[in-house]
């Protein structure tokens, strides 16, 4: 709850199945929009330090959105469901993920991130410590409950219930007018956590403290890198030993270099994926490779191990990316010689673009007939910037002369065809049968571009079929509904005239009661057989609804700015009046 948009009053925001609702003081809805999936969770809170609220708005499909308005201002994505969400001090928030994750955002800078094989159920910001600024308080499934710096994600401070943590909040439980932290488990234990001490910290103390830390840790680094310096100088100014002692003692050549090749794989006799090649540069070899990743392995590690026998200087990794994201990759190699017992670990740090999953073609093969079209005042060269930056490409393209630009690219995951155009005139189409693909591309453009507003003109034949298959259904699902509501009042009425003659049976005719009770016996099983369908018709509106949601979602995307928030809203009244003709026209052309 809290001030949102223009409204002068207090607004209660509600998220479900698929969409978000805005009610004010009398009950009004003042605000409707569509999200890709079920909401998770929903904070208000001043993100871009413009000194009104956005609505950020968690969802099952991995994405956190923040909304200005109508409209979609900056989008996040994680690698599984975001479960929660709390409001942070300097226009931070937390989040946590059903994998155990736990961070802190600052607009579209993640501060830090920690995971824990356990899950947190709950965040709290509260000056634990009396450090004169608040620390992120989180409890956790296994009960653990932590303290931690909102700037690091250092712990502080942490304390274990006896059982899983059920919710932590602040309140001023013992009425002394403090606030405290109050934390409960899932057996009803309640502990309550306040700032015993205030500790007076001059201004810029805290600062000091975080770089005398930052110093140490960058003293002990360089004290290890170091002893191994030392080792490998001993093992040199010795010439009499002999290669195989170089070899056993992990000693390497000083102008080793570990060199990487990220590139996409079309090989028919395998699944097309990206593959990582990672070689030396000499005749040492790659004992492992470590790679951290987020959202691409179980666990976000991979580790490549060769067998003894396969050891040699290069080694071929594939990597099948699920969803179309930049990722950052972490390498760590492990080099040396067959024969070593330590070696050498190399890191490397590799971002792959958004769009990596996508090779290039020569020429279509078969070219969609669904498109999205739209026009931009943009030099060609810069499109070319555009492609270079998003897609991984052996080579970079240019822009050569002539009216327009065509690319051709083929999708690693389906073998589904993508084809851009681009002309002089600024008129440009991406050919593709995948809408989200289309809306995820329209949406990276104009984020490079800094376009604020953009219309389009969309042709999905596959999903405006569905849409229409999902009206019809929507229909007969509410049509449904009504009867069995006229069955149920029916057989309620019923219900009353048969205990009425029951119990003057019981009084006039006693040989009769067996016979009005076996009646209410068969209407209560047919009530319970009524219960259950009306309640399969009402999960298969719930997800009948979040499909059309989710249509209309990614129709949105098609567009930027007011465009996008404007068909929202003309989608939103076709819905309402049942008028499926016109939900397609707008999403079509965007308007009514």
């Amino acid at each position: 709850m809290g001030s949102f948009k223009d409204s002068k009053s207090q607004i209660v925001m509600v998220g479900g199945n698929s969409s978000v609702h805005g009610f004010d003081y009398k009950g009004n809805e003042i605000f409707w929009t569509a999200v890709g999936d079920v909401v998770t969770s929903l904070i208000l809170m001043d993100y871009n330090r413009d000194g009104s609220n956005e609505l950020i708005v968690s969802s099952e499909d991995f994405n956190i959105r923040i909304f200005k308005g109508d409209q979609i201002i900056a989008e996040h994505v994680e690698t599984e469901v975001v479960t929660g969400l709390a409001v942070l001090p300097e226009n931070r928030f937390a989040y946590s993920v059903s994998n155990g994750t736990v961070g802190v955002y600052e607009q579209d800078v993640r501060l830090w991130r920690v995971k824990s094989k356990h899950f947190a159920i709950s965040m709290q910001n509260y000056d634990l410590l009396g450090q004169g600024s608040t620390q992120l308080v989180t409890g956790w499934s296994n009960g653990k409950i932590d303290c931690r710096s909102i700037k690091t994600g250092e712990v502080l401070f942490k304390d274990t219930m006896n059982a899983g943590v059920a919710g932590v909040i602040e309140g001023d439980y013992r009425s002394i007018g403090k606030s405290d932290v109050i934390c409960a488990s899932s057996e009803g234990e309640v502990r309550g956590y306040t700032t015993t001490k205030s500790l007076t910290t001059p201004p810029g103390s805290g600062l000091e403290q975080d770089t005398v830390r930052e110093l140490l840790a960058r003293k002990q680094a360089l004290i290890l890198e170091l002893k191994h310096y030392d080792n490998n100088t001993k093992y040199n100014e010795d010439v009499t030993n002999q290669m195989d002692s170089y070899e056993n003692n992990g000693v390497i050549p000083a102008n080793t270099r570990l060199q990487i090749g990220i590139a996409t794989s079309e090989e028919k006799s395998k699944n097309n994926q990206v593959e990582i090649f990672v070689s030396t540069n000499n005749n040492t070899i790659i004992k492992a490779v470590v790679i951290f990743a987020e959202g691409i392995f179980k666990g976000e590690t991979h580790v490549v191990h060769p067998p003894q026998s396969k050891l040699s200087p290069e080694l071929l990794i594939p990597l099948f990316i699920p969803r179309d994201s930049p990722v950052d990759i972490h390498i760590k190699a492990l080099v040396g010689y067959p024969n070593s017992v330590q070696f050498h670990v190399f890191e490397i740090t590799r971002q792959l673009p958004r769009f990596s999953m996508y090779s290039l073609m020569p020429t279509s093969q078969k070219r969609s007939e669904n498109y999205v079209e739209f026009k931009i005042n943009e030099r060609l060269q810069r499109i070319c910037m555009w492609i270079n930056q998003n897609f991984l490409l052996a080579s970079d393209i240019e822009a050569e002369y002539g009216p327009y630009l065509k690319v051709y690219l083929k999708c690693l995951r389906d073998a589904s065809e993508l084809t851009m155009v681009f002309e002089l005139t600024g008129k440009t189409i991406f050919y593709t049968d995948n809408m989200s693909l289309a809306a995820d591309l329209v949406q990276s453009l104009a984020a490079f571009l800094k376009l604020e507003n953009l219309e389009s003109k969309v042709s999905f034949m596959n999903e405006e079929e569905n849409l229409k298959t999902y009206m019809e259904k929507l229909t007969e699902i509410q049509d449904a509904r009504l009867r069995l509501g006229t069955d149920v009042a029916d057989r309620l009425g019923q219900i009353r005239v048969l205990v009425v003659r029951a119990e003057d049976s019981r009084l006039n005719d006693i040989k009769e009661i067996p016979k009005y009770y076996n009646e209410l016996n068969i209407l209560n099983k047919e009530l319970i057989n009524s219960y259950n369908i009306r309640l399969h018709n009402y999960n298969e509106g719930l997800e009948t609804m979040k499909s059309i949601n989710s249509i209309i979602q990614r129709a949105s995307r098609l567009r930027v700015g007011p465009n996008s928030a404007s068909m929202i809203n003309y989608c939103r009244i076709a819905i309402k009046n049942n008028n499926t003709e016109g939900l397609l026209k707008i999403i079509r052309t965007g308007e009514m």
